[in-house]
């Protein structure tokens, strides 16, 4: 059985902000920020390997995650500015 877990990030002019959560078990919205300018969606899926499913063993797992734009506003030198500053989205749930 996987595990599938996103974040989405929102960059504004005060840097990153946590977004709605998606995880197991449900859903965690949380209100957009009015100053955002972009908005990436965090992505990370746990797999139990082989050794982990047979029951024999140590088991191990295997991460798989990325990153995608979901909605960006017009201002393209903004986004820019902003993503020198803060740098790139947030890698983490």
């Amino acid at each position: 059985m996987s595990s599938k877990e996103s974040r989405e990030w929102h960059l504004t002019a005060n840097g990153w902000v946590a977004g709605t959560l998606q995880h197991d078990s449900g859903r965690n919205p949380i209100s957009l920020p009015d100053n955002k300018v972009l908005t990436c969606i965090y992505k990370e899926t746990i797999v139990p390997d082989a050794m982990a499913l047979s029951g024999y063993g140590e088991p191990d797992f295997n991460l798989s995650s990325d990153v995608s734009v979901i909605w960006r506003c017009s201002d393209h030198q903004l986004i820019s500015e902003l993503l020198d500053q803060f740098g790139s989205c947030p890698k983490r749930i």
